[in-house]
């Protein structure tokens, strides 16, 4: 991330965010064990991530419920996530495609020929992830703050978060990993085998 690639990235997030970047390294399977790690975590998977959405979106997968699409989504809604850490509220992620246009263009010209196109697309999966996401932080938080010492988030709460508010499980066990918790897995796809069984039937 020291190199010409990220940082002209990293250093437009810290002009949105205004938040500095000192380069601090976490220590292995840490999720950052002081605020500036955590800020040099979440600026440095901004920058990847939305690098990564603007050449996927750029050669035509666009955000969705399956398939490659549906990867785009996770590291839209990922990045998103790690925004949050930064205080960054509104939708951002899209003003940072033109510096990737900018930067890429000359090697990936339809980056920058598609570069409103992608703009678009990002600003309104932000919207829609917008008020998905702050619900469900707000009930994580409010689980986590009820569960006794060393107990683990149900894989029941996490299934609950998925299908009644639309928080992917991917992002419930980022969250549990940060807060040194595990997730029943085993529990959320029982739940999840069995909605399956229903829609079936």
């Amino acid at each position: 991330y020291e190199t010409d690639i990220f940082r002209p990235l990293i250093a437009r997030v810290e002009a949105l965010s205004g938040k500095a970047y000192r380069s601090t390294l976490p220590k292995p399977g840490s999720p950052g064990d002081d605020p500036q790690e955590r800020t040099d975590v979440a600026m440095r998977v901004i920058a990847d991530h939305v690098r990564t959405l603007a050449f996927g979106i750029g050669d035509g997968i666009l955000p969705s419920n399956e398939g490659r699409g549906y990867v785009l989504r996770r590291i839209l809604r990922r990045a998103v996530r790690y925004g949050r850490r930064l205080d960054m509220h509104e939708p951002f992620l899209h003003k940072l495609v033109a510096d990737v246009a900018t930067q890429f263009g000359d090697t990936f010209p339809e980056v920058r020929r598609k570069a409103p196109a992608i703009e678009r697309t990002i600003a309104a999966e932000e919207e829609n992830f917008g008020a998905t996401l702050d619900r469900g932080i707000d009930l994580f938080q409010a689980e986590v703050a009820r569960l006794p010492q060393g107990a683990s988030i149900s894989g029941d709460f996490a299934f609950k978060l998925y299908d009644t508010y639309g928080f992917p499980r991917d992002l419930t066990e980022l969250m549990a990993r940060e807060q040194g918790l595990a997730v029943d897995a085993a529990g959320f796809d029982h739940l999840m085998d069995a909605q399956r069984e229903r829609a079936r039937a």
